[in-house]
């Protein structure tokens, strides 16, 4: 197995469907190019989650322990592939998402691949256009100046080789949020992150919940509770499941 797809989902069943049949797509795609993957979904939810991801893809496990990271180290613990790529439930792949993985881990000094982010549904607004035309040079000035690291945190896609993985014993389960940051900036001491070319796709529905400035003011209060303080600020990371 080259590419193990890991879905943490908790009451997704708006967007799982969705999400899963991009993923096929890509992973179709990535079997056209002789790459093998699998998709594997971690459901923690109370809604019907499970039974709708159970009509896309057979490796559906319900896990009951609460906290995103545990649910990922569970999908890595039982993965098969040499690469693992952690999504989150409302991001949709692009066909050549998989392949383009695949390519990147090609060079042996790359040990992690992250993705840009573009909304699924284009939102025209000033603060939207802003967002994200700041996140993508962000994102790609990633690949070059690895300090940068220590502020992505973007769940949408991130990939990682699994021996590199084990080494940094995953996910911290104790992080409620920055757990891709931390994951990424202790990867990177073993090995080079790309950024991949295509973007992926997301929903935005944290940012159309929270607007801008409560964005960027709950991301820059944890960060800097985080790398000053030794800890996060907020007890909790707030849940957005509002409607697309």
């Amino acid at each position: 197995m080259d590419v193990s797809v890991i879905l943490a989902a908790r009451n997704e069943r708006k967007y799982i469907g969705k999400t899963l049949r991009k993923i096929l797509d890509a992973s179709n795609e990535a079997k056209r190019h002789g790459v093998s993957t699998e998709i594997i979904v971690v459901d923690n939810s109370t809604d019907d989650t499970f039974r709708e991801a159970t009509k896309y893809v057979k490796n559906v496990y319900a896990y009951h322990r609460p906290g995103v990271s545990k649910a990922r180290n569970f999908g890595a613990s039982i993965a098969r592939g040499n690469i693992l790529v952690f999504m989150d439930a409302d991001t949709t792949l692009q066909k050549s998402s998989l392949v383009d993985v695949a390519n990147e881990f090609k060079d042996t000094t790359v040990v992690s691949a992250v993705s840009r982010v573009l909304p699924s549904t284009p939102r025209n607004t000033i603060s939207t256009v802003l967002f994200y035309a700041l996140d993508g040079l962000y994102v790609r000035s990633c690949a070059y100046l690895r300090v940068l690291l220590r502020f992505y945190n973007r769940g949408d896609l991130t990939a990682v080789r699994k021996d590199i993985f084990e080494k940094i014993r995953g996910f911290n389960e104790k992080l409620h949020m920055l757990e891709i940051t931390e994951l990424l900036t202790k990867a990177s001491s073993f090995g080079r992150v790309k950024v991949l070319p295509a973007p992926v796709f997301e929903s935005s529905r944290r940012l159309r919940q929270w607007g801008l400035l409560k964005s960027y003011k709950v991301w820059w209060r944890n960060y800097f509770c985080f790398y000053v303080l030794g800890h996060l600020c907020d007890s909790k990371y707030e849940a957005c499941r509002g409607k697309d």
